[in-house]
């Protein structure tokens, strides 16, 4: 079992306040007493964590992450951007994957709650969890509405939509299905879909869309999309929710002898490192992902600093042509 301030303080005799103040060099400490339980830690081989060192600051210096999972490629490198972010400021970083599922999240929720984090970042997909209604620590939101009084940082998710859309129909397409998450969330991702429909109806071309939630496992995903290919296949462009579907899709036109881009032109969004590094023929909404990992951070920690934030951070994106819409 590991050692605690507890065992120093008893075995040097004094309270474990006192042994806290020692560590955080906090409050006034006689030379004796300091001396008498520095000499304690180092005959226990003692180290001290954050949470010990927190003890009077009321600060864990923690940091939790809530996310769908870090296996899917914009949530990993988000994942990554924040850790960094956070240990350049001092903070240490406890990552938790809902896996899509409430009751997971609730579950970590109600121990954050237990375990005393000092805020939370969230970036599940996840709906009707009231329990952000009255979660104590500050919290900031990542394209992802959970109530009223908790900031979003968000991607321009219309200006997207709209890029890409106008990109397939600027190549020459005009029956152009879009692929859109789950309508029923309140998400700033759905502006993505307006914007299609908005630019669709300005082009004077009949818009369809197909609803694939993010929720859903990549196996069930992949069933989606071979659905549509199986079918009367009608389409000449695809806006895709995101660059796992674009990815599908191409390869499941590739399966059914769909030509891309001469048949079919494909466009993602996120435009992650590693799908472009192992996709450089698609082309993509490129989202500012490092930016919105510094973004959040700064904005929690300002929270923690009692002072006042933005409602909404909106980050630019951009498009990034490539052999897919060629």
């Amino acid at each position: 079992m590991s050692l605690t301030i507890k065992d120093v303080a008893e075995k040097a005799g004094v309270s474990v306040t006192t042994v806290s103040r020692v560590l955080n060099n906090r409050g006034y400490i006689s030379n004796e007493t300091r001396n008498n339980v520095m000499k304690t830690m180092e005959e226990l081989n003692y180290t001290p964590n954050e949470m010990a060192r927190s003890f009077l600051s009321a600060k864990t210096r923690f940091i939790a992450l809530i996310v769908p999972t870090t296996e899917n490629p914009f949530f990993g490198e988000l994942t990554f951007h924040i850790e960094k972010e956070l240990a350049q400021k001092g903070y240490n970083l406890f990552i938790c994957n809902s896996l899509n599922d409430v009751d997971n999240e609730k579950k970590y929720l109600s121990l954050l709650q237990e375990k005393r984090v000092d805020g939370v970042i969230v970036g599940s997909h996840n709906i009707n969890i009231d329990e952000y209604k009255y979660f104590e620590n500050k919290i900031v939101s990542i394209e992802r509405e959970l109530t009223e009084g908790i900031p979003i940082i968000q991607s321009d998710n219309y200006l997207g939509g709209k890029l890409a859309t106008q990109e397939l129909i600027d190549k020459g397409c005009k029956r152009i299905l879009c692929i859109r998450g789950d309508q029923h969330m309140t998400t700033p991702a759905n502006k993505r879909a307006i914007a299609y429909k908005d630019i669709m109806e300005k082009n004077s071309l009949n818009y369809s869309f197909l609803e694939i939630p993010f929720q859903l496992s990549d196996e069930e995903k992949q069933a989606k999309v071979d659905k549509l290919f199986n079918g009367q296949f009608v389409y000449d462009g695809i806006v895709a929710g995101d660059d796992i579907i674009a990815k599908m899709c191409m390869n499941s036109a590739m399966k059914h002898e769909i030509a891309i881009p001469e048949k079919l032109k494909v466009i993602g969004f996120d435009g992650t490192k590693i799908v472009r590094q192992l996709s450089p023929e698609m082309s993509t909404i490129v989202q500012p992902i490092e930016n919105l990992a510094k973004k959040s951070v700064e904005i929690l920690l300002a929270l923690l600093n009692e002072k006042n934030v933005d409602q909404v951070t909106t980050l630019p994106v951009k498009l990034l042509p490539s052999v897919s819409t060629q």
